[in-house]
């Protein structure tokens, strides 16, 4: 896809911010995960900084969940929310797009996941991060997106640690080794200071995933941020990390192996539907030459996989975009290392047979 104009969009972004007022009533929607908490606090910051006041909605946002459109929109109408900005969303490739949102005068979208549209017009101010580097898009995440474009107008630096949690939440450190090493020794803090800070969203997002806007403003407000880490979310690191262990560990014993297309399939229940991504991102460190896929079965009759491949052989964003197609409902999208998508319950095994068979097709070349 052609790369479109940085500067241009670097003007437009700047013409955003500079007609932003106090008077203006903004909205942040974000993707529930680190990266997505961490880039939603770092531009609440800005607003704040350019406008003196701080957002008047700020709500989670995972693809194609109905309920949580809903929740947003009916806040955004009650708040009388004008301007809105949408953070680490794929929105241009997920089942409902900016029209399912309220209305809104202008519109600011910062994302680094691929590209499936163009959304700029005369509203809306459409960034992916593919057009401001050369780098894999999925390692320029959105907190650190964020945090860079907000530092082109107005001082951003205090909040470099979030953008680290993110780089972290999104397995993104090799890409940014420096920036985070940097920020620790700035700030005289560990990475696992920064890592306790990954575990905690991730227990929130996984255990108590209503009381996300709550760990939202607990970051926002902090005067310390160590704070947040001893504040009442820490109850949920426990659930969190026994289930995540116990999940991981019955891996090799459960998944289904397809030794020479490097494949391995990995169908689970769990007691807390989001915590797939997170056990899936560990099995995939230990195994980065493997494609990963974890099945996981909701009561819903909705079957939810996710993706990894960490060695660049295979672009695992692709092969499931391209395993869903013609199945009713399905769905998919999100990086070359790391994806996910869902399908009906009943259209599972075609699903299956459409990976193997792509797989298969790929691995003869």
């Amino acid at each position: 896809m052609e790369k479109l104009d940085s500067n241009k969009l670097e003007a437009r972004f700047k013409e955003f911010c500079k007609n932003l007022s106090k008077e203006d009533k903004v909205a942040i929607i974000h993707h529930s995960d680190a990266d997505g908490i961490c880039s939603a606090v770092i531009t609440g910051k800005a607003i704040e900084k350019l406008t003196g006041n701080k957002p008047v909605v700020v709500r989670p946002y995972e693809y194609g969940n109905r309920s949580q459109v809903r929740k947003a929109t009916e806040l955004m109408k009650k708040e009388k929310v004008n301007k809105a900005i949408f953070v680490d969303i794929g929105i241009d490739g997920a089942p409902h797009g900016l029209e399912d949102f309220c209305p809104f005068e202008k519109c600011l979208v910062i994302d680094h996941h691929k590209m499936y549209k163009d959304l700029n017009d005369e509203k809306v101010v459409f960034l992916k991060s593919q057009f401001f580097t050369d780098m894999d898009s999925s390692n320029y995440v959105a907190s650190k997106f964020a945090f860079d474009l907000f530092g082109k107008v107005t001082d951003m630096e205090e909040f470099d640690w979030l953008a680290c949690v993110g780089i972290l939440g999104d397995m993104s450190f090799k890409a940014w080794k420096d920036f985070v090493k940097k920020t620790i020794e700035k700030r005289n803090v560990s990475m696992t200071w920064l890592y306790r800070f990954l575990d905690l969203i991730a227990s929130v997002e996984v255990v108590a995933k209503d009381r996300l806007p709550e760990l939202y403003w607990e970051l926002y407000d902090a005067k310390n941020p160590a704070d947040v880490l001893e504040s009442s979310f820490q109850k949920y690191l426990k659930i969190f990390k026994e289930e995540k262990d116990s999940l991981v560990e019955e891996f090799d014993k459960k998944s289904e192996k397809f030794p020479k297309i490097e494949l391995c399939i990995y169908p689970f229940r769990a007691k807390h539907e989001n915590i797939k991504s997170y056990v899936i991102n560990e099995i995939s460190e230990m195994k980065p030459n493997k494609t990963i896929i974890l099945i996981q079965y909701l009561e819903t009759g909705i079957v939810r996989f996710s993706a990894r491949r960490q060695d660049g052989k295979v672009k695992v964003n692709d092969l499931l975009t391209e395993a869903v197609k013609g199945i009713p409902r399905g769905s998919a999208g999100g990086h070359a290392p790391a994806a996910a998508g869902s399908v009906p319950r009943q259209h599972l095994s075609k699903f299956k047979k459409n990976v193997v068979t792509i797989l298969e097709k790929q691995y003869e070349k």
